[in-house]
């Protein structure tokens, strides 16, 4: 009995396992933070590069065509589709189009398409009732994710005050046009635990970017060419 008595004794001294006992309990709240922090870098990484990839592409579309230098400069399909094969290439390892495995929180898994890139060509409206108006002479998509429609308007809308969100609208002013361009793309985060939703910390959503750039050169607004008889990118 004495000898028991000694060695509770003994144990309610012992400090020797206290740092484990405190790092297990710390444990899980660390490990959260640093989970977090990289998934929030990591998305704030994946925002930039798709603002600037939609802007680049818009750039890039207000400069092509191809004509004598005195004339106005053509549009061609083929352009169009080397602009949305360059903006690929651009993309790097974002996959803009292809495909991804999302995770479920009950352990199933989905193939969802990764993402859509729309270009429109915002021009001064022709009708002569539309005064200072604009319509949406042509537009072109690229992507698998085709679930990612327009949000702006559609080939064919017309009488417009302009493209854009409500209070960054763009217009494109007599004798010029613009090029809008919107790119959707499916965030795939680096941990896809549904769990880290609850904390506020970024799972598997959309991260939306749009971009205008007003056309650079004097363009021949009155079609696309396709004299090279390739396929369009039509939405």
């Amino acid at each position: 009995m004495l000898k028991a008595l000694k060695t509770v004794a003994s144990l309610s001294g012992d400090r020797r396992g206290l740092a484990l006992v405190e790092f297990a309990y710390a444990a899980p709240i660390i490990l959260l933070l640093i989970a977090g922090g990289a998934e929030l870098a990591n998305y704030s990484i994946t925002s930039m590069r798709i603002s600037a990839l939609a802007l680049q592409v818009a750039d890039n579309a207000s400069r092509i065509g191809e004509g004598d230098p005195m004339a106005k400069k053509k549009v061609s399909e083929a352009q169009i589709n080397d602009l949305l094969q360059g903006a690929l290439a651009q993309a790097g390892n974002l996959n803009v189009n292809g495909t991804y495995v999302e995770k479920q929180g009950n352990g199933s898994s989905t193939i969802r398409n990764k993402a859509r890139i729309i270009i429109s060509s915002l021009e001064p409206d022709p009708d002569a009732g539309h005064v200072d108006r604009n319509y949406i002479h042509w537009q072109r998509c690229f992507g698998l994710a085709r679930d990612f429609t327009p949000r702006y308007g559609v080939q064919g809308n017309d009488n417009l005050i302009g493209m854009g969100p409500a209070d960054r609208q763009v217009y494109a002013p007599s004798g010029t046009g613009i090029v809008f361009v919107e790119l959707y793309y499916r965030y795939e985060p680096i941990f896809p635990i549904a769990q880290l939703e609850s904390f506020g910390l970024p799972s598997y959503r959309p991260i939306n970017a749009v971009a205008a750039m007003v056309v650079r050169d004097d363009r021949d607004y009155s079609q696309l060419y396709n004299t090279e008889s390739v396929t369009p990118s039509t939405c």
